[in-house]
């Protein structure tokens, strides 16, 4: 009897980059969103980011919208990707709200979430030192400052 042979789904270059950051703080570009509730599981409807609500009653207006937090585990079907995020997990003090990112204006908000990650997909892990979370909000390759002893 010959068995049937495991259909096996190539895997993309998002798939391994998020592989690699399982358990880590990391900063995602999204498409939209669910909030985690109470019980631990998502909204059972996806929350486009341009309907967003942020704390001074107004919407991302053409921003884009970024969430931060830990990656608890991913799913991608096709061009789709998921990632569960979970609070980030570092100590240091972290933006929130509208924000001034990397030249341009952006939506930045942490996890708890499901977040459906926007095309072209922007993934990066976030530094642990505070300086370095600030300076890398500013510039895109702050994040490999290294601090030095002062003399």
């Amino acid at each position: 009897m010959q068995s049937e042979p495991s259909i096996t789904r190539p895997q993309w270059d998002i798939d391994r980059r998020l592989a690699a950051l399982v358990g880590c703080d990391i900063r995602v570009a999204a498409d939209a969103f669910a909030p985690i509730q109470a019980d631990g599981k998502p909204w059972p409807d996806l929350i486009a980011v341009e309907d967003l609500l942020l704390p001074d009653n107004t919407r991302p207006e053409g921003r884009p919208v970024f969430f931060e937090g830990k990656l608890r585990q991913y799913t991608r079907q096709i061009a789709v990707v998921q990632v569960w995020l979970d609070a980030p997990t570092r100590p240091a003090a972290s933006a929130q709200g509208v924000i001034h990112f990397r030249g341009a204006s952006a939506v930045l908000v942490q996890g708890p979430a499901l977040v459906r990650l926007a095309f072209p997909f922007q993934v990066e892990r976030l530094p642990s030192d505070e300086r370095n979370y600030f300076a890398d909000l500013r510039f895109a390759r702050a994040q490999f400052d290294l601090p030095l002893a002062n003399d």
